[in-house]
């Protein structure tokens, strides 16, 4: 039986999802959640093991963290493979200590009004960034020389992927305040994630956008179309918004004169040729977890400036077959169908909990890697979420015939 919340649960998961503002601090809590919960395990096993919704978020976990232990076997960097490996594993364990707190009558609606907050204060504080030089945490613009500058705010290079993995929670907590006014709140939103130069974003913004949009008109709610419409016509104003400023500043152009960290981006198509090499000459298991950029560094011979064994294939499936191989393949097919069930539910609340762990896992990624630990946090916090919504969600009662 679980026992009374220590803390708020709207209040614990703002807290959690603003900590990725600084990405050191969600992976350290993350890790804090780890040594809780093995104590407890050694203490109490049963309180753990029995914790309801445990099991379904270590499952969806497992669809990573077991094919990226079977890559280890022919890992070309069995270092970084065997920590990214673990860190999927941990996630499981670290599950606990969030489920632990429930989430109670009315809660549901404030965690997602409270994250449609923290987004629209993430778009300002990109904002504030370009006009000013400096994020509202002190990180500096990212200059390109004459050709401008790339909006990344205080998440950095989590920034633009960041605000399109989480706006199904933004767009569903304007349409719980009602009205088609507040839709125009969603305009810096969708113009600071263009602004932040991942095409993959906006088109993950996108994506979400209908998503939500199916969604919210499959309810069939009273004055849901026109709802739904105002809040589509303002997002794709604010898209189109941030594709002007993104031209008027410079943002839209060459990344050559980058920090090495994002020089990735322009070699894409070179990088999405060594993955599909990776996964030919290693079709099983691939290159190993976390390990492409050292398969990138043997094989491209120095023909591409600044590369890294940090470095990811910049698609999140050329990322599964090349590190993972058929057996990841296979792993990540399975953890799509378990989302998309989620997305099937009568409860809104669920349904875009579950669309949103889908963007964040979405096969046409580019910004954010799988493996990476921005990746992870945000699989780790969108997850645990969803399974903590499906659980504490009441389920819909069919209407009486009498």
């Amino acid at each position: 039986m679980q026992q009374p919340n220590i803390i708020p649960a709207p209040l614990m998961w703002v807290f959690l999802f603003f900590s990725l503002a600084v990405s050191v601090a969600t992976r350290q809590l993350i890790w804090l959640m780890v040594v809780v919960s093995i104590l407890t395990l050694l203490t109490n096993r049963d309180a753990v093991l029995s914790l309801p919704g445990l099991k379904k978020a270590a499952m969806l976990f497992a669809c990573i963290a077991i094919p990226g232990l079977l890559s280890l076997l022919f890992s070309v960097n069995l270092e970084r493979g065997v920590s990214a490996a673990f860190r999927f594993f941990a996630y499981a364990l670290a599950a606990w200590v969030v489920l632990s707190v429930v989430i109670e009558e009315g809660d549901a609606k404030r965690i997602m009004s409270w994250l449609g907050i923290l987004l629209v204060a993430w778009a300002v504080d990109g904002f504030v960034q370009i006009l000013t030089g400096v994020s509202l945490l002190g990180d500096p613009l990212i200059e390109l020389g004459e050709e401008g500058a790339i909006v990344t705010g205080s998440l950095q290079l989590g920034y633009g992927a960041t605000l399109a993995i989480l706006s199904p929670f933004f767009l569903e907590a304007l349409r719980r305040a009602g009205g088609m006014g507040v839709g125009i709140l969603s305009i810096p939103v969708y113009a600071a994630i263009v602004m932040s130069g991942h095409q993959s974003s906006a088109l993950l913004a996108l994506i979400g956008l209908a998503g939500w949009a199916v969604l919210a008109l499959r309810h069939k709610e009273v004055g849901a179309k026109r709802q739904v419409t105002g809040f589509v016509i303002s997002a794709v104003i604010g898209l189109l918004l941030g594709i002007y400023l993104s031209i008027v500043t410079g943002q839209v152009g060459t990344l050559a004169e980058a920090p090495a960290r994002y020089q990735s981006f322009l070699y894409q198509s070179q990088l999405w040729e060594l993955s599909w090499q990776a996964f030919s000459e290693n079709w099983l298991t691939g290159v190993g977890m976390r390990g492409f950029g050292t398969f990138a560094i043997q094989e491209s011979a120095g023909l591409i400036p600044g590369l890294s064994e940090t470095w990811h294939p910049h698609l999140i499936l050329f990322e599964v077959v090349a590190e993972t191989g058929i057996v990841g393949l296979i792993g990540y097919g399975l953890l799509l169908w378990r989302l998309w069930l989620y997305i099937q539910d009568d409860r809104m609340h669920v349904a875009v909990a579950g669309l949103t762990a889908l963007l964040a896992v979405f096969p046409l990624g580019t910004a954010v890697g799988l493996y990476s630990y921005i990746g992870g946090n945000l699989i780790f916090l969108t997850f645990t979420l969803l399974v903590a919504l499906d659980r504490d969600c009441p389920k819909q009662q069919p209407e009486s015939l009498g």
